[in-house]
């Protein structure tokens, strides 16, 4: 009997193990193993840009948060943009979240600049103050045309 190990049965170990490492890396990436508890705001917004699932929500530069999850309001023809924020974190009712851009050809992400009410955000609630993408194109277009 020849007891040697086949190439084609390292190879296979070696895919097996490379695939066992992406898939619990990217769990961890997506939090599949983090019991730390969100809270869920919706927002509604006009124009979103170019924003996506996966987006981060920052406040001063911070991530505090990612989108979760974009939809059309059947009614109103708004985006509606579910955000999932760190549960520790109090954000005052007079808040605004805008849609801003890391620079000219930066990601669009959601920028939540804190109010100073004494009342907070709920899981679930609805935020207010909510102001909409600004594309480059019309910034230019407003220049020239106005």
């Amino acid at each position: 009997m020849n007891k040697k190990i086949s190439f084609e049965f390292i190879i296979g170990l070696i895919i097996l193990i490379i695939t066992l490492i992406f898939f619990f890396y990217f769990s961890l990436k997506i939090d599949y193993f983090n019991d730390s508890k969100k809270i869920n705001l919706n927002s509604n917004f006009f124009d979103i840009g170019d924003l996506i699932v996966g987006a981060d929500v920052k406040t001063k530069g911070v991530k505090i948060g990612e989108v979760t999850e974009i939809s059309l309001d059947r009614n109103s023809y708004m985006a509606i943009v579910k955000s999932s924020l760190n549960y520790d974190l109090k954000i005052p009712l007079d808040s605004e979240f805008k849609i801003a851009n890391n620079g000219f050809i930066g990601s669009p992400y959601i920028e939540v600049t804190m109010g100073i009410k004494e009342q907070y955000y709920q899981n679930n609630d609805l935020t207010e103050n909510n102001v909409d993408a600004v594309s480059l194109e019309e910034i230019i277009n407003s220049f020239i045309f106005n």
